[in-house]
Formats: structure tokens, C-alpha cells, sequence
């Protein structure tokens, strides 16, 4: 059965390529093959398919002012579950398969019937919570010894990294009340992990020069970004980096947007005299990486993103869709770490990891090698 493959676009929209990448020609930002692994791709489409009903309710409920929204919301899902279930009949019925084209497809179908942003609220509700104890956090993490400081705030990173609506594991975790910062900390499994590369990353941190600039790719709303990847922007800042800060420029599940980010720093900023002061003189950059679903090609980033990360030596990619599903072998010009939580057991089985432990991989600069 052949179908027509040019009515879902490619699966980013950026225009320029990340220039911190070692080369860019051979770059695949997929980090697992659908084509080839037919035993894999079916787990995916199960896992989007057991996504659906759940996304749909969360359409319909975030425009139930609207007399026709449950009627969308429902066409919506019968249009994505047709996508799945010709997938399953042509693995490239719509473009070779990927975690990455099925995200694209989703996010295209759901501005298709008219949802912009069906996890606003959630997302919302999760920021407010977490700049209530964000305080508190900061203070933690500055009352630390200098060479613990790292190792708490990659912590906090793990934590906050759990509240991710992608994932059938963390929703149920969501939905009955267990995804709480404190005690995803307590729940942390003790290292090594199986991708642990902490204390190589903790040497180079403790090794002059210091990192001058750092690009960081945040993922989630609520506890990740607010307690794990502003904290981290705090640490950072005060060694004497730039940072630049860039998360998605159109929403996507309960991924931060730019523009939410931006609202979160100035809030932020009101309780944090580093962050405000780093916001004032130029040092704390926010930018949209020109992404619109959870994973990322960086073969095709924003204008804006691609300039800001010129002269930058530290590159953070947080997440599973940013630092796992894509871009775990990617490799850059500059020390990068790759930082998430495993939520998926295939994920899990693909990088040799175990289901709901931290991954943290430190690759150092090509020259440093």
C-alpha cells in the first residue's frame, strides 16, 4: 500500500545548523532505528497508540469552552491512530519510521485540528509549584562545599526530570500524586548508574579554565525546569559562564516553551540576585531553539540559537527526546553532558540503562581527548 508521504512535513522547522556539532554532514539525530528493527518499532507505536487517549481528553478538556472541541479532540485521535495503524502496514508509509517522525506527525495533527497548547494548564500548575520551593533549593545548593555543588545540582536535574507527560510510566506516576520533587530526590537510585559519568564530569569542573560559555537545552515545565535547570544556570553563572538558556519555540507535550522559560527567569530573578543580575548584563541569554516536539534535530535549529551558541565550551542536553531518543551519539566541539531520567524500557534496552535511573554521560572536547 503506498500512501502520500508529503502531507507531514520534516520533522523540524528550524533554518540554521547547530554549529557546536563535529559534523554536521554525517549527523543522525536518531539515536534508535525504527526501520531496520521491526520488533522496535512496533513497541513505539504501542506506546503512541497507549499516549493517544490520554491526549486526546487533555484537547478536549483544554478548550471545553468550545462546543466543538471534543469533536476535534476525538478526530485528532482517529487521525494519529490511522497514521500509527499504516505504519504498521508500511514501515515508511509516511517517511521513514522514527520516534522522532511519530512525534512530528502528532504535534502537526494536533495544530491541524486546531490545539495549541493542550498541556498549558498542567504545565502552569507545575511551574507555580515548583517556584514555591525553589528558594529553598538555591539556598541548598549555595550552602554546599564548591566541589559538592555539581553532583546536587545534576541532581536536582534527575528529580525535576520525572514530570515528563510523554511517557505512560510518569503519567500514571502524574496522575496519582507521586511525581513530587522531594520525593523523586529520595527515589534516585544510588550510583554508579549505568551510564555514570559524574565524576569524570567532576574532575573536568574542578580543573582550571573554568567553562566560559554553556548552551543549555531544557526540556520540561514545572520541577525540571524551575528546580533542576534554573538552579544549574545559578551554579554556572556564579563560576563566571554565560549561559544561554534555549527551550522550544512552540509548545509540545508539557515541554517549557521560550516564551514560558522567559516568564520563569523573571520570576525567578526576583528571589535570585545571581540570575538577575546575569539577566540584566547580558550573561543569562534566552533564546527558542526553533523546536516544536519533544526531541530535537539540530541539523535544523533557529537562527538565534545557532548564533548564541557560537564561542560557547560547555554544551548540556537534558531530557530524554533531546539526550537519549535523539543525539546520544551525537558528537560536539565543546564538553557536553547528556542528562535524563530513563522513562522507557526500550530506551532503557537501546543505551544499556536500567528503567528509572539517571543517565549522565560527560564527553569531553575533541581536543581534550
Amino acid at each position: 500500500m503506498e500512501l502520500v508521504t508529503s502531507q507531514f512535513s520534516h520533522p523540524a522547522a528550524g533554518s540554521a545548523v547547530f554549529p557546536l556539532l563535529v559534523d554536521p554532514a554525517s549527523y543522525e539525530p536518531s539515536t534508535i532505528d525504527l526501520l531496520s528493527d521491526a520488533q522496535g518499532r512496533e513497541t513505539w507505536l504501542r506506546i503512541f497508540e497507549s499516549h493517544l487517549p490520554g491526549l486526546v481528553r487533555l484537547a478536549a478538556q483544554s478548550q471545553d469552552q468550545l462546543p466543538d472541541a471534543a469533536s476535534r479532540a476525538a478526530a485528532l485521535g482517529e487521525a494519529f491512530a490511522r497514521v500509527l495503524r499504516e505504519y504498521r502496514r508500511d514501515p515508511c508509509a509516511h517517511g521513514p519510521p522514527s520516534v522522532l517522525r511519530f512525534c512530528t506527525i502528532r504535534q502537526e495533527l494536533l495544530d491541524r485540528f486546531g490545539f495549541d497548547d493542550p498541556y498549558r494548564p498542567i504545565k502552569e500548575c507545575e511551574n507555580t509549584a515548583a517556584m514555591r520551593i525553589l528558594p529553598q533549593v538555591l539556598r541548598e545548593l549555595d550552602a554546599l562545599p564548591p566541589d559538592q555543588r555539581l553532583a546536587a545540582a545534576l541532581s536536582n536535574i534527575f528529580a525535576g526530570n520525572l514530570f515528563d507527560m510523554g511517557c505512560a510510566g510518569t503519567i500514571a506516576m502524574y496522575e496519582s500524586g507521586q511525581v513530587e520533587f522531594r520525593a523523586a530526590q529520595r527515589r534516585l537510585p544510588p550510583r554508579p548508574w549505568s551510564v555514570d559519568d559524574l565524576d569524570a564530569a567532576a574532575t573536568r569542573f574542578s580543573t582550571p579554565p573554568p567553562h566560559r560559555k554553556a548552551v543549555i537545552f531544557v526540556d520540561n515545565a514545572g520541577g525540571d525546569a524551575v528546580l533542576g535547570m534554573l538552579p544549574l544556570a545559578h551554579y554556572l553563572l556564579e563560576r563566571g559562564a554565560e549561559v544561554v538558556l534555549t527551550a522550544n519555540s512552540r509548545p509540545a507535550l508539557n515541554d517549557v516553551t521560550h516564551e514560558e522559560l522567559r516568564r520563569l527567569v523573571e520570576q525567578a530573578g526576583e528571589i535570585d540576585p545571581v540570575l538577575q543580575r546575569a539577566s540584566g548584563d547580558g550573561r543569562l541569554q534566552l533564546v527558542p531553539s526553533g523546536n516544536g516536539i519533544p526531541l530535537i534535530d539540530l541539523s535544523r535549529v533557529s537562527r538565534e540559537l545557532a548564533a548564541s551558541a557560537q564561542g560557547a565550551d560547555l554544551l548540556v542536553l537534558e531530557g530524554m527526546g533531546r539526550a537519549l531518543e535523539t543525539n546520544f551519539h551525537a558528537r560536539f566541539t565543546v564538553d557536553t553532558l547528556k542528562l535524563a531520567m530513563v522513562k522507557e524500557q526500550h530506551v532503557a534496552d537501546t543505551i544499556g540503562a536500567r528503567l528509572y535511573e539517571p543517565v549522565c554521560r560527560f564527553e569531553p572536547a575533541p581536543a581534550a581527548r
